[in-house]
C-alpha cells in the first residue's frame, strides 16, 4: 500500500481500480457508522421506546437507501466523486463553492467525532487510574493517527474497515447480550422517558446521516456498476444502520441510561469500550477526511490530494481542540437541512434532464456558473426553514423538505427551458430561412 499523490480526485476512477458492491458498503459501514450515529440511537431509544425507536431507525434506514441509491447512482455511472459532480451541474465555478462547503462539513464532522474521542478517551483510562494526560493530548494524538492513515487513500479505507466493521458489531450485540442477560426482556417495552413522536426519531436518523448520502458519491465512484452502487447503498442503510443503531439502542432502553459509553463503562466493559471508540473514530474520521480532501483538491484546484488531506487535517483537529462540539446539535439541525439539497439537484440534473450524456460530454458542456441550480438550492434550504417555523413540514422530516424542495423546483425549471427551447426553435428555424 504506496502513499498516493492523487486518489483519482480530479478525474474518472478507471475501471481497473474498481470494486464489488460489498466492498464499497464495508468501507461505507465502516466510515458513516460513527460515534455521533451511536449517541443518535441511544437518545431514540430513551427517549421513544423499543417500538418506535425501531420504527423510526427502519423507516430512516430505508429513506436514506433510497437517498443514497439514487446518489450512488451517479457516482458509479460517472465514476467521479461528490465535488466533482457539483462542478458538472453547479458549473466549473460554482461547482467550487459546493465543494468548499461539501470540505468544511465535513471538516466539521471531523472535529466532533475527534473531539469526542479525546473527552471519551480521557474519561475511559481515567477508570483505570491513568490521570496523566488531559483530553486535548488524546485528541491531537487520535487526529494526527487519522491523518496518517488517509494518506494512503481509498485502499487504506478499505482495510481499516474489514477490520473496524466486525469488531463494531461483535462489540455492540456483545454489549446489549450483557445489559439484557439479567434483565426482563418485558423492560424494552415500558413506557419512553420523553414525549417525543415517531417523526422525531425518522428525523434524527435521516438528518444525521444526510450528508453521508449526499457525499456517497465519493466511495463508490469506485463501484464496477451503477448496480453494486445501489447494492452498497442498501446493505449500509437499509441493513446495517438498522441492526447496528438497534442494538445500540438496547443498552439505553435497559438501563435507563443515554451515554453509551458510560453504559459499557458501568458494566465492566471499559476496555472493549476503549477498543470500540478508538477503532470507530478512527474509520469513520478517516472517511471525513478523504471526502473533505476531495472537496478541497476541487475548490481550491489543488491536484496534490496529499498536501490537502494534511492541511485539512490540521485545520480538522484545529476545530476539535478548539471544542466544535459544544455547538454540536445547531451544527447538525443546519447540515441537515442545507447539505441535501445539493444531492437533489445533482440527482434531477443527472440522472433525469442529463442522463444520456457521457461524462465527457458533461464535461466539455459544463457553464461557469449555474443559477438555476443556486437558486434552487437556496430555495430547498429557505423553504424548508420557513417551513419548520410556521409548523408546516412536507415530510415532517427536514433534511427531506429540503431535498424534495430544491429537486422539484430544479426540475419544473429545467421543463420550463425545454418547453421554452420548443417554441423558439421553429422561429429560429424560419428565421435562418427567411431570404432577409
Amino acid at each position: 500500500m504506496d502513499l498516493m499523490d492523487n486518489d483519482f480526485a480530479l478525474e474518472p476512477v478507471p475501471s481497473e481500480k474498481t470494486v464489488s458492491g460489498y466492498r464499497i458498503a464495508m468501507v461505507v459501514i465502516g466510515v458513516n457508522l460513527a460515534l455521533p450515529a451511536f449517541i443518535t440511537g441511544a437518545e431514540i431509544g430513551f427517549a421513544l421506546g423499543f417500538q418506535h425507536g425501531f420504527l423510526s431507525i427502519f423507516l430512516g434506514g430505508v429513506i436514506l437507501s433510497i437517498i443514497a441509491m439514487a446518489t450512488g447512482t451517479v457516482g458509479a455511472r460517472l465514476r467521479l466523486n461528490t465535488a466533482m459532480i457539483a462542478n458538472l451541474t453547479f458549473g466549473s465555478l460554482g461547482g467550487r463553492v459546493v465543494s468548499v462547503v461539501l470540505a468544511m462539513t465535513c471538516l466539521g464532522w471531523f472535529g466532533v467525532t475527534a473531539e469526542l474521542f479525546g473527552r471519551s478517551v480521557h474519561q475511559i483510562v481515567a477508570e483505570f487510574g491513568w490521570h496523566g494526560l488531559s483530553s486535548t493530548f488524546y485528541v491531537i494524538a487520535g487526529g494526527l493517527l487519522m491523518v496518517i492513515t488517509t494518506i494512503f487513500g481509498f485502499a487504506a479505507l478499505q482495510r481499516l474497515s474489514n477490520v473496524t466493521v466486525p469488531l463494531l458489531a461483535i462489540l455492540i450485540a456483545y454489549t446489549a447480550y450483557i445489559t439484557m442477560r439479567d434483565r426482563s426482556p418485558a423492560v424494552l417495552f415500558h413506557s419512553p422517558a420523553s414525549t417525543a413522536d415517531l417523526g422525531d426519531g425518522i428525523s434524527a436518523i435521516v438528518g444525521g446521516l444526510a450528508v453521508a448520502a449526499t457525499i456517497y458519491p465519493d466511495l463508490c465512484r469506485f463501484s464496477r456498476s451503477p448496480g453494486d452502487a445501489r447494492l452498497a447503498a442498501v446493505l449500509t442503510f437499509g441493513i446495517a444502520l438498522p441492526a447496528i443503531l438497534l442494538l445500540a439502542m438496547i443498552p439505553s432502553i435497559m438501563t435507563h441510561e443515554r451515554d453509551l459509553m458510560t453504559i459499557m463503562i458501568t458494566l465492566g466493559l471499559g476496555a472493549p469500550a476503549l477498543i470500540l471508540l478508538i477503532v470507530k473514530a478512527w474509520a469513520t474520521n478517516a472517511g471525513n477526511l478523504y471526502s473533505a480532501s476531495l472537496g478541497a483538491a476541487n475548490g481550491f484546484s489543488s491536484s496534490n490530494q496529499r498536501w490537502a488531506i494534511i492541511g485539512a487535517g490540521l485545520l480538522g483537529i484545529a476545530f476539535a481542540v478548539a471544542g466544535i462540539s459544544e455547538r454540536f446539535i445547531p451544527f447538525l439541525v443546519a447540515l441537515g437541512v442545507c447539505i441535501p439539497p445539493i444531492a437533489g439537484i445533482y440527482v434531477v440534473d443527472l440522472l433525469w434532464a442529463k442522463r444520456s450524456s457521457s461524462s465527457f460530454e458533461l464535461r466539455a458542456s459544463m457553464p461557469a456558473f449555474n443559477h438555476r441550480a443556486f437558486a434552487c438550492w437556496a430555495l430547498g434550504i429557505g423553504g424548508a426553514f420557513s417551513a419548520k417555523a410556521v409548523a408546516l413540514d412536507l415530510t415532517g422530516i427536514p433534511a427531506c423538505d429540503s431535498m424534495a424542495i430544491a429537486a422539484t423546483s430544479y426540475a419544473l425549471l429545467l421543463r420550463l427551458r425545454s418547453l421554452q427551447t420548443a417554441k423558439t426553435a421553429p422561429v429560429s428555424s424560419s428565421e435562418e430561412n427567411s431570404p432577409c
